[in-house]
């Protein structure tokens, strides 16, 4: 149940920003059926308390080098060694969780020799780790930015965007600018294009014309995240399953059926298939472990944890409440100068 403190149409904005992340109150007020400027207003009061927010990163061919990392501590040290993880870009999300790791995290950097680099030389060397694991993403199966909270109905949905599936990749060089483009909107995923324009260092024109091309491009994607109050499902759990690989196509098909299930990695490791879910309470964490053996009897769930506390998620710093406090930018291309930019 979401807190009190938020009702229905709270609800429903995020999950039209969900589906539609960028679209103006303007647009969402005849599908809401209430006026922008109320639609505005709520949505600016759960963005200042940390509630909700909306960010984006780089997607398709440009998508950075990831691993999901788990970490073991020494006794008493896993708040600690998430604190130091959670200030570094590389490290994207971080979780405190239940069962055979103390830490799990997912490290993105610009290739692998950088990734390298930093779980050899970086983590394993964070005082308080005893042992650090990591598994390659090779490919997402159910990217979290495509999660729903049906509260919204198919007509409604529509009317925002019909939701066709990921968008085709073209074959599109991604700049400089662009990247600064993404960094910006890592930081505010609705900032107006007169803003971006000012954190970017183009007009905004410009800025529209390139944020077009990367949508276009399938480079970019937005997603809508909550906290606990908001999210109606306060229990996060990790499967770690193994599949044949000739099942992974149809496994993908399958697993996006389940409104539990916030995102799959396919993976290179002892497990290949990593899941993140979001459920209600701790009892249906064996409730869904069983519906995905009945639908998938190939998948072998191998290991689970509940994660105890979100330290950092995509970027955002939480509060124990699952409250957006601060923002760590996403790691960019150690190439790019992110705060030169060129007029065009």
């Amino acid at each position: 149940m979401a807190d009190s403190l938020f009702d229905e149409l709270d609800i429903a904005i995020v999950d039209a920003l969900r589906s539609a992340p960028r679209a103006s109150w303007r647009d969402l007020a005849p599908v809401l059926e209430v006026d922008p400027a109320t639609i505005g207003r709520r949505w600016a009061h759960m963005q200042s308390k940390g509630d909700a927010w909306v960010t984006a990163h780089l997607a398709g061919s440009a998508t950075p080098t990831c691993a999901l990392v788990e970490i073991d501590t020494a006794p008493g040290r896993s708040r600690e060694v998430a604190a130091v993880l959670a200030a570094d870009p590389e490290a994207a999300t971080v979780k405190l969780t239940s069962g055979a790791r103390d830490i799990l995290a997912m490290a993105q950097t610009p290739d692998l020799d950088t990734l390298s680099g930093y779980l050899l030389d970086r983590v394993g060397h964070i005082p308080g780790v005893t042992n650090v694991r990591s598994h390659l993403a090779t490919r997402s199966a159910l990217q979290a930015s495509r999660w729903r909270v049906p509260v919204l109905n198919q007509e409604q949905r529509h009317r925002l965007r019909p939701d066709a599936g990921p968008r085709p990749e073209h074959a599109v060089a991604l700049q400089a600018p662009d990247r600064r483009i993404v960094h910006a909107l890592n930081l505010d995923g609705r900032m107006s294009f007169e803003r971006l324009a000012q954190h970017v260092g183009l007009g905004p024109v410009a800025v529209r014309r390139r944020l077009t091309r990367l949508e276009e491009g399938g480079l970019i994607t937005f997603r809508c995240d909550t906290s606990r109050h908001l999210s109606g499902r306060a229990v996060a759990a990790v499967y770690f399953g193994s599949l044949d690989a000739d099942d992974l196509d149809e496994a993908k098909e399958r697993i996006q059926t389940f409104p539990e299930v916030r995102s799959c990695s396919v993976v290179a490791g002892p497990h290949n298939v990593i899941i993140d879910a979001l459920l209600r309470s701790p009892a249906e964490v064996h409730t869904l472990e069983r519906s995905l053996g009945q639908v998938l009897p190939a998948l072998r769930i191998q290991d689970r944890s509940v994660v105890l506390l979100t330290i950092k998620l995509l970027g955002r710093v939480l509060d124990a409440e699952g409250r957006a406090v601060h923002s760590v930018p996403l790691v960019a291309d150690p190439r790019m100068n992110i705060t030169a930019g060129q007029q065009e």
